[in-house]
Order: C-alpha cells, then structure tokens, then sequence
C-alpha cells in the first residue's frame, strides 16, 4: 500500500511538472510557472487541498487537461457532495469548492464560498501573486443556503500565456463578511 501511494504521489508530481493549461512547451514557462514547479510538491491530502486554494495552483492547473473531474476526487480524496449539470460540489473541509467541467470532465471552473478574514486572504494572494482589478462587473444572483440575493462583483485578471485568468468576487449587504468567488480562464 505504501508502495502505491509513493507511486501515486509520483505520478501527481510528474503530471504537474510536464502539464499545464494548454500543453506548453515547459522551456517558455514564466517564472512564476517554475517558482510552483520548485516549490516543494504537496504530499498529503490536507496539503494538496491547501495547495488549490494557492493562486499559484488554481491560475496554472484551471483548464488543463490533467485537470479533471476524475483526478480532483482521486487527488484531494473527495466525493461530489452534489452534483448539478456539469458542476460538482466537494467539501474540501475548510469550505466547499463547486468544480464547473466542460463535457470532457475538464475542470473550467471554480466557485468557492468563504466568509470574512479567510476570504479576504485569499483575495490578498490572488493580488500579490498579480492579479490586477479590472472593474465592476454587472450585479449576479448569488445562491445562499438562504436564497438568492442581488452582490456587487469585483473583477480581477492575471494575464498568462495561456488566456487571462479571471478572479470574481461577489458580495453583498445583506450578508455581510459572505464571499462568493468564481475562478474561470478566458482568452
């Protein structure tokens, strides 16, 4: 058993070191693509699952290939809490992550739902990683164990060579220190 999991573990390592979004060449990596492949590689499922809520994760694997549906629940040892169209809904523990794929099972999207100080971390990393505000966008409805309410949405964008990544930040009056983040690549 151990024998296997060294070799799982392996193997995560080898995937993300020779992946990425759109099967680039690893010569014209950026530096911040080889400062993640340096780093040393998460080893337990407590720190993979911290690991994709890192913006150096999330910005590089979101939209890869090897970014799937059946490697997220092998990976982070999660089963979809529910399941709505192509969106799976996991609770990573600390919170729950929706995994929006294309019909492929390729993961294109992440909506994660935070609330106050946590939230605003991970917002903070997200910009000192280089996510730049980019504007408003237009009031969503944002579903709540609640209801559906009207948010404000604060558009952030991190240019890469592979398509912009773009961080949405929904928020609201009515519940305040509830954040909804949406995390999508867009050309």
């Amino acid at each position: 058993m151990e024998t296997r999991k060294i070799g799982l573990t392996f193997l995560f390592v080898v995937i993300c070191s020779f992946s990425s979004a759109q099967n680039i060449n690893t010569d014209t990596l950026s530096q911040d693509s080889v400062a993640v492949q340096k780093s040393e590689e998460p080893q337990t499922i407590t720190e993979k699952r911290k690991a994709l809520l890192m913006p150096e994760y999330y910005t590089k694997f979101l939209g890869a290939s090897f970014f799937n549906i059946a490697t997220i629940e092998h990976e982070f040892n999660v089963a979809p809490v529910r399941i709505v169209g192509l969106t799976f809904f996991y609770d990573f523990g600390d919170c729950f992550i929706g995994m929006q794929s294309n019909t492929k099972g390729v993961v294109v999207q992440m909506n994660i739902r935070l609330f106050a100080e946590i939230a605003e971390e991970f917002i903070q990393k997200a910009i000192d990683y280089g996510y730049k505000y980019v504007g408003n966008g237009t009031n969503i409805n944002t579903g709540t164990n609640e209801g559906i309410y009207n948010s404000t949405v604060k558009r952030y964008r991190k240019a890469t060579k592979n398509g912009n990544v773009y961080l949405e930040v929904a928020t609201s009056s009515q519940y305040i220190g509830e954040y909804k983040i949406i995390i999508f690549r867009a050309k």
